[in-house]
Protein backbone atom coordinates (compact mmCIF):
# COMPACT_ATOMS: atom_id res chain seq x y z
CA UNK A 1 0.00 0.00 0.00
CA UNK A 2 1.16 3.36 -1.08
CA UNK A 3 0.84 6.19 1.67
CA UNK A 4 1.47 9.53 0.64
CA UNK A 5 0.62 11.13 3.31
CA UNK A 6 1.88 9.75 6.88
CA UNK A 7 -0.24 11.69 9.23
CA UNK A 8 -3.66 11.65 7.68
CA UNK A 9 -3.55 8.04 7.29
CA UNK A 10 -2.18 7.25 10.81
CA UNK A 11 -5.05 9.64 12.29
CA UNK A 12 -7.54 7.79 9.90
CA UNK A 13 -6.69 4.41 11.06
CA UNK A 14 -5.99 5.11 14.86
CA UNK A 15 -9.13 7.06 14.90
CA UNK A 16 -11.41 4.36 13.73
CA UNK A 17 -10.26 1.69 15.92
CA UNK A 18 -10.63 3.57 19.32
CA UNK A 19 -13.75 5.44 18.48
CA UNK A 20 -15.67 2.24 17.32
CA UNK A 21 -14.63 0.30 20.05
CA UNK A 22 -16.34 2.72 22.40
CA UNK A 23 -19.24 2.64 19.70
CA UNK A 24 -19.86 -1.14 20.13
CA UNK A 25 -19.45 -0.39 23.63
CA UNK A 26 -22.35 1.93 23.67
CA UNK A 27 -24.82 1.04 20.79
CA UNK A 28 -26.52 -2.14 21.24
CA UNK A 29 -27.59 -0.82 24.59
CA UNK A 30 -29.15 2.71 23.65
CA UNK A 31 -31.10 -0.04 21.16
CA UNK A 32 -32.16 -2.41 23.47
CA UNK A 33 -32.96 0.55 26.23
CA UNK A 34 -35.13 1.53 23.74
CA UNK A 35 -36.80 -1.53 23.19
CA UNK A 36 -37.43 -1.93 26.57
CA UNK A 37 -38.62 1.33 27.37
CA UNK A 38 -40.78 2.27 24.46
CA UNK A 39 -41.53 -0.47 21.90
CA UNK A 40 -39.36 -1.28 18.40
CA UNK A 41 -41.23 1.77 16.57
CA UNK A 42 -39.57 4.12 18.66
CA UNK A 43 -36.34 2.32 18.01
CA UNK A 44 -36.49 3.14 14.70
CA UNK A 45 -36.80 6.94 15.54
CA UNK A 46 -33.50 6.27 16.60
CA UNK A 47 -32.19 6.13 13.43
CA UNK A 48 -34.06 8.62 11.82
CA UNK A 49 -32.65 10.87 14.41
CA UNK A 50 -29.27 10.02 13.87
CA UNK A 51 -29.35 9.70 9.95
CA UNK A 52 -30.96 13.02 9.25
CA UNK A 53 -28.34 14.80 11.28
CA UNK A 54 -25.60 12.84 10.30
CA UNK A 55 -26.63 13.50 6.68
CA UNK A 56 -27.05 17.24 7.24
CA UNK A 57 -23.48 17.13 8.75
CA UNK A 58 -21.87 15.33 5.90
CA UNK A 59 -22.92 17.77 3.29
CA UNK A 60 -20.86 20.84 5.34
CA UNK A 61 -17.76 18.24 6.05
CA UNK A 62 -16.44 18.88 2.91
CA UNK A 63 -15.79 22.90 2.77
CA UNK A 64 -15.03 22.95 7.01
CA UNK A 65 -12.48 21.02 5.91
CA UNK A 66 -11.36 23.31 2.84
CA UNK A 67 -11.65 26.01 5.18
CA UNK A 68 -9.98 24.41 8.93
CA UNK A 69 -7.71 21.68 9.89
CA UNK A 70 -8.69 18.13 10.52
CA UNK A 71 -7.56 18.70 14.44
CA UNK A 72 -10.40 21.92 14.46
CA UNK A 73 -13.34 19.42 12.53
CA UNK A 74 -12.36 16.43 13.99
CA UNK A 75 -12.20 17.72 17.33
CA UNK A 76 -15.51 19.61 17.37
CA UNK A 77 -16.74 16.29 16.24
CA UNK A 78 -15.33 14.13 18.34
CA UNK A 79 -15.81 16.08 21.28
CA UNK A 80 -19.89 16.21 20.50
CA UNK A 81 -19.99 12.20 20.34
CA UNK A 82 -18.18 11.56 23.75
CA UNK A 83 -20.51 14.26 25.08
CA UNK A 84 -23.44 12.50 24.15
CA UNK A 85 -22.17 9.09 25.76
CA UNK A 86 -22.20 11.15 28.56
CA UNK A 87 -25.68 12.73 28.04
CA UNK A 88 -27.35 8.90 27.81
CA UNK A 89 -25.88 8.20 31.10
CA UNK A 90 -28.20 11.24 32.58
CA UNK A 91 -31.50 11.02 31.04
CA UNK A 92 -34.45 8.42 30.40
CA UNK A 93 -33.95 6.11 27.29
CA UNK A 94 -37.68 7.83 25.94
CA UNK A 95 -35.28 11.01 24.97
CA UNK A 96 -32.68 8.89 23.23
CA UNK A 97 -34.02 9.47 20.06
CA UNK A 98 -33.68 13.24 20.70
CA UNK A 99 -29.84 12.74 21.39
CA UNK A 100 -29.19 11.24 18.47
CA UNK A 101 -29.26 14.12 16.74
CA UNK A 102 -26.05 15.15 19.16
CA UNK A 103 -24.57 12.17 18.41
CA UNK A 104 -25.78 11.73 14.59
CA UNK A 105 -24.34 15.53 13.70
CA UNK A 106 -21.32 14.80 15.44
CA UNK A 107 -20.78 11.44 13.80
CA UNK A 108 -21.44 13.35 10.16
CA UNK A 109 -18.49 15.55 11.27
CA UNK A 110 -16.27 12.88 12.15
CA UNK A 111 -16.06 9.87 10.33
CA UNK A 112 -16.46 11.51 6.48
CA UNK A 113 -13.55 13.50 7.52
CA UNK A 114 -11.50 10.21 8.50
CA UNK A 115 -12.12 9.11 5.16
CA UNK A 116 -11.18 12.24 3.67
CA UNK A 117 -7.81 11.88 5.55
CA UNK A 118 -7.49 7.72 4.76
CA UNK A 119 -8.01 9.27 0.77
CA UNK A 120 -5.81 12.21 0.96
CA UNK A 121 -3.04 9.76 2.71
CA UNK A 122 -2.99 7.24 -0.18
CA UNK A 123 -2.35 6.60 -4.17
CA UNK A 124 -5.56 7.55 -5.64
CA UNK A 125 -4.63 3.60 -7.15
CA UNK A 126 -4.70 2.45 -3.22
CA UNK A 127 -7.84 3.93 -2.60
CA UNK A 128 -10.62 0.84 -2.62
CA UNK A 129 -7.95 -1.37 -1.31
CA UNK A 130 -7.62 1.02 1.87
CA UNK A 131 -11.03 1.53 2.42
CA UNK A 132 -11.58 -2.12 3.02
CA UNK A 133 -9.04 -2.32 5.32
CA UNK A 134 -10.45 0.97 7.03
CA UNK A 135 -14.01 -1.00 6.80
CA UNK A 136 -12.67 -4.30 8.16
CA UNK A 137 -10.64 -2.73 10.75
CA UNK A 138 -13.16 -0.65 11.90
CA UNK A 139 -15.72 -3.18 12.06
CA UNK A 140 -13.35 -5.85 14.10
CA UNK A 141 -12.99 -2.84 16.23
CA UNK A 142 -17.20 -2.69 16.97
CA UNK A 143 -17.47 -5.94 17.12
CA UNK A 144 -14.76 -6.03 19.89
CA UNK A 145 -16.73 -3.38 21.76
CA UNK A 146 -19.88 -5.10 21.54
CA UNK A 147 -17.89 -8.42 23.67
CA UNK A 148 -16.10 -5.41 25.85
CA UNK A 149 -19.48 -4.19 26.46
CA UNK A 150 -21.14 -7.52 27.36
CA UNK A 151 -18.26 -8.01 30.18
CA UNK A 152 -18.92 -4.26 31.27
CA UNK A 153 -22.67 -5.13 31.70
CA UNK A 154 -22.20 -8.44 33.15
CA UNK A 155 -19.50 -7.20 35.69
CA UNK A 156 -19.76 -3.62 36.59
CA UNK A 157 -23.51 -3.45 35.31
CA UNK A 158 -24.99 -1.86 32.38
CA UNK A 159 -25.24 1.56 34.38
CA UNK A 160 -21.48 1.66 33.93
CA UNK A 161 -21.33 1.33 29.89
CA UNK A 162 -21.57 5.26 29.35
CA UNK A 163 -19.09 5.86 32.00
CA UNK A 164 -16.15 3.72 30.52
CA UNK A 165 -17.05 4.89 27.14
CA UNK A 166 -17.45 8.73 27.67
CA UNK A 167 -13.97 8.73 29.86
CA UNK A 168 -11.90 6.40 27.44
CA UNK A 169 -13.87 8.77 24.68
CA UNK A 170 -11.93 12.08 26.49
CA UNK A 171 -9.04 10.59 27.04
CA UNK A 172 -8.71 10.14 23.26
CA UNK A 173 -9.80 13.41 21.88
CA UNK A 174 -6.48 14.71 23.89
CA UNK A 175 -4.72 12.39 22.14
CA UNK A 176 -6.32 12.85 18.42
CA UNK A 177 -5.71 16.59 18.88
CA UNK A 178 -1.85 15.83 19.53
CA UNK A 179 -1.33 13.32 16.29
CA UNK A 180 -4.41 14.74 13.69
CA UNK A 181 -2.84 17.13 10.88
CA UNK A 182 -2.96 20.61 12.19
CA UNK A 183 -3.27 22.39 9.05
CA UNK A 184 -6.07 22.95 5.88
CA UNK A 185 -6.63 20.76 3.34
CA UNK A 186 -4.10 21.76 0.08
CA UNK A 187 -7.21 22.31 -2.22
CA UNK A 188 -8.07 25.05 -4.57
CA UNK A 189 -11.55 25.71 -3.96
CA UNK A 190 -13.48 27.20 -7.00
CA UNK A 191 -16.83 28.56 -7.52
CA UNK A 192 -19.49 28.44 -4.36
CA UNK A 193 -19.44 24.82 -2.47
CA UNK A 194 -23.01 24.60 -3.65
CA UNK A 195 -21.68 24.70 -7.13
CA UNK A 196 -18.88 22.02 -6.00
CA UNK A 197 -21.40 19.59 -4.31
CA UNK A 198 -24.09 19.64 -7.80
CA UNK A 199 -21.17 18.83 -9.78
CA UNK A 200 -20.17 16.45 -7.22
CA UNK A 201 -23.55 14.74 -7.25
CA UNK A 202 -23.57 14.82 -11.62
CA UNK A 203 -20.44 12.95 -11.46
CA UNK A 204 -21.62 10.15 -9.05
CA UNK A 205 -24.89 9.84 -10.69
CA UNK A 206 -24.16 6.11 -12.41
CA UNK A 207 -23.82 5.36 -8.26
CA UNK A 208 -26.77 6.86 -6.92
CA UNK A 209 -29.50 3.92 -6.93
CA UNK A 210 -27.02 1.23 -5.22
CA UNK A 211 -25.87 4.37 -2.76
CA UNK A 212 -29.17 4.89 -1.59
CA UNK A 213 -30.29 0.27 -1.67
CA UNK A 214 -27.03 -0.43 0.30
CA UNK A 215 -27.25 3.02 2.97
CA UNK A 216 -30.60 1.36 3.60
CA UNK A 217 -30.01 -1.83 4.53
CA UNK A 218 -27.04 -0.26 6.80
CA UNK A 219 -29.85 1.49 8.09
CA UNK A 220 -31.54 -1.66 9.43
CA UNK A 221 -28.19 -2.97 10.81
CA UNK A 222 -27.47 0.13 13.10
CA UNK A 223 -30.52 -0.29 15.29
CA UNK A 224 -33.53 -1.84 14.31
CA UNK A 225 -32.30 -5.29 13.69
CA UNK A 226 -30.54 -5.64 17.09
CA UNK A 227 -33.76 -4.82 18.65
CA UNK A 228 -35.82 -7.10 15.80
CA UNK A 229 -33.47 -10.31 17.02
CA UNK A 230 -34.19 -9.67 20.78
CA UNK A 231 -37.97 -9.62 20.22
CA UNK A 232 -37.39 -12.80 17.92
CA UNK A 233 -35.01 -14.53 20.58
CA UNK A 234 -35.58 -13.14 23.61
CA UNK A 235 -32.10 -13.59 24.77
CA UNK A 236 -30.46 -10.85 27.33
CA UNK A 237 -28.51 -8.32 25.88
CA UNK A 238 -24.90 -9.68 26.46
CA UNK A 239 -25.72 -13.34 24.57
CA UNK A 240 -27.19 -10.54 21.77
CA UNK A 241 -23.81 -8.75 21.80
CA UNK A 242 -21.74 -12.30 21.43
CA UNK A 243 -24.02 -13.57 19.11
CA UNK A 244 -24.24 -10.29 17.17
CA UNK A 245 -20.32 -10.22 17.31
CA UNK A 246 -19.97 -13.86 15.98
CA UNK A 247 -22.43 -13.14 12.73
CA UNK A 248 -19.93 -10.02 12.34
CA UNK A 249 -16.95 -11.62 12.43
CA UNK A 250 -18.37 -14.54 9.88
CA UNK A 251 -19.50 -11.44 7.59
CA UNK A 252 -16.13 -10.18 7.37
CA UNK A 253 -14.05 -13.65 6.98
CA UNK A 254 -16.62 -14.05 3.74
CA UNK A 255 -16.42 -10.42 2.93
CA UNK A 256 -12.94 -10.53 2.64
CA UNK A 257 -12.81 -13.41 0.46
CA UNK A 258 -14.87 -11.93 -1.92
CA UNK A 259 -13.03 -8.89 -1.59
CA UNK A 260 -10.01 -11.03 -2.74
CA UNK A 261 -11.41 -12.50 -5.54
CA UNK A 262 -12.69 -9.38 -6.81
CA UNK A 263 -9.12 -7.81 -6.84
CA UNK A 264 -7.17 -10.91 -8.21
CA UNK A 265 -10.00 -11.69 -10.93
CA UNK A 266 -10.96 -8.93 -12.03
CA UNK A 267 -14.49 -10.26 -10.79
CA UNK A 268 -16.09 -6.64 -10.34
CA UNK A 269 -19.93 -7.64 -11.57
CA UNK A 270 -19.80 -10.95 -10.26
CA UNK A 271 -18.71 -9.68 -6.47
CA UNK A 272 -21.23 -7.07 -6.86
CA UNK A 273 -24.01 -9.43 -7.80
CA UNK A 274 -23.00 -11.81 -5.04
CA UNK A 275 -23.09 -8.89 -2.56
CA UNK A 276 -26.45 -7.45 -3.45
CA UNK A 277 -27.90 -11.16 -3.19
CA UNK A 278 -25.77 -11.18 0.38
CA UNK A 279 -27.84 -8.15 1.09
CA UNK A 280 -31.48 -9.45 -0.19
CA UNK A 281 -31.19 -12.55 2.43
CA UNK A 282 -32.48 -10.31 4.89
CA UNK A 283 -36.13 -10.88 3.36
CA UNK A 284 -36.33 -14.37 4.70
CA UNK A 285 -35.78 -12.91 8.75
CA UNK A 286 -39.46 -12.87 9.25
CA UNK A 287 -40.19 -16.21 8.09
CA UNK A 288 -37.18 -18.04 10.46
CA UNK A 289 -37.80 -19.33 14.08
CA UNK A 290 -34.46 -20.52 14.63
CA UNK A 291 -31.91 -18.42 16.38
CA UNK A 292 -28.89 -19.90 14.62
CA UNK A 293 -30.41 -19.35 11.60
CA UNK A 294 -31.72 -15.66 12.26
CA UNK A 295 -27.56 -14.77 12.94
CA UNK A 296 -26.46 -16.73 10.16
CA UNK A 297 -28.48 -14.46 7.91
CA UNK A 298 -27.43 -11.34 9.93
CA UNK A 299 -23.61 -12.26 8.59
CA UNK A 300 -24.63 -12.94 5.11
CA UNK A 301 -26.42 -9.03 5.07
CA UNK A 302 -23.05 -7.98 7.04
CA UNK A 303 -20.89 -10.05 4.15
CA UNK A 304 -23.14 -7.78 1.16
CA UNK A 305 -22.47 -4.44 3.29
CA UNK A 306 -18.34 -5.12 3.62
CA UNK A 307 -18.04 -5.79 -0.14
CA UNK A 308 -20.01 -3.18 -1.35
CA UNK A 309 -19.12 -0.05 1.11
CA UNK A 310 -15.75 0.04 0.34
CA UNK A 311 -15.98 0.03 -3.37
CA UNK A 312 -18.70 2.43 -3.72
CA UNK A 313 -16.33 5.04 -1.78
CA UNK A 314 -13.39 4.42 -3.54
CA UNK A 315 -15.15 4.73 -6.83
CA UNK A 316 -16.62 7.78 -5.53
CA UNK A 317 -13.54 9.35 -4.35
CA UNK A 318 -12.14 8.65 -7.61
CA UNK A 319 -14.89 10.20 -9.61
CA UNK A 320 -15.27 13.46 -8.11
CA UNK A 321 -12.58 16.45 -8.71
CA UNK A 322 -12.13 16.24 -4.48
CA UNK A 323 -12.31 13.08 -2.95
CA UNK A 324 -13.74 14.67 0.23
CA UNK A 325 -16.92 16.01 -2.24
CA UNK A 326 -17.67 12.55 -3.12
CA UNK A 327 -16.75 10.98 0.28
CA UNK A 328 -19.32 13.84 1.54
CA UNK A 329 -22.51 13.07 -1.22
CA UNK A 330 -22.19 8.44 -0.84
CA UNK A 331 -22.09 9.43 3.05
CA UNK A 332 -24.73 11.81 2.82
CA UNK A 333 -27.28 9.84 0.40
CA UNK A 334 -26.68 6.65 2.85
CA UNK A 335 -27.20 8.30 5.23
CA UNK A 336 -31.04 9.84 4.61
CA UNK A 337 -31.89 6.17 3.10
CA UNK A 338 -30.34 4.41 6.21
CA UNK A 339 -32.49 6.90 8.19
CA UNK A 340 -36.03 5.90 6.34
CA UNK A 341 -35.65 2.66 6.10
CA UNK A 342 -36.25 1.32 9.64
CA UNK A 343 -38.95 3.45 9.97
CA UNK A 344 -40.73 2.40 6.42
CA UNK A 345 -40.37 -1.37 7.83
CA UNK A 346 -41.82 -0.40 11.43
CA UNK A 347 -44.96 1.57 9.75
CA UNK A 348 -45.45 -1.48 7.50
CA UNK A 349 -45.19 -4.20 10.20
CA UNK A 350 -47.42 -2.25 12.26
CA UNK A 351 -49.93 -2.05 9.70
CA UNK A 352 -49.47 -5.74 8.16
Amino acid sequence: MKIIDKRSFYTSMISVVYVMVLSGIVTPHISLSVLEEAGLFWVSLLTLGFMIARSTASLIHAPLYQRYSARIVGGIGLGLLITSYYLYSIVSPIYYPLLQLITGFSSGLFWPLMQSLLAHGLNPNWRSRGFSIYFMVGAIAGYMGYQLGSLIYVYLGPENLYVVAYIAGYLYLAIYLLISPSSRLAVKSRGKIKYSLLRGFREVSSLLPLIIFLGGVNGLLKDYLIAYVKLLTGYDEPTIRHFWSIAGYIGLVIGYIASHIQEKYHMDRQVLVFGSLMISSIILLPFITSPYIVFLIIAFVMVGTRILRPIIRGIASNKTRHPETGIAIVNSLSNISAGLSPLIIAMLSSIL
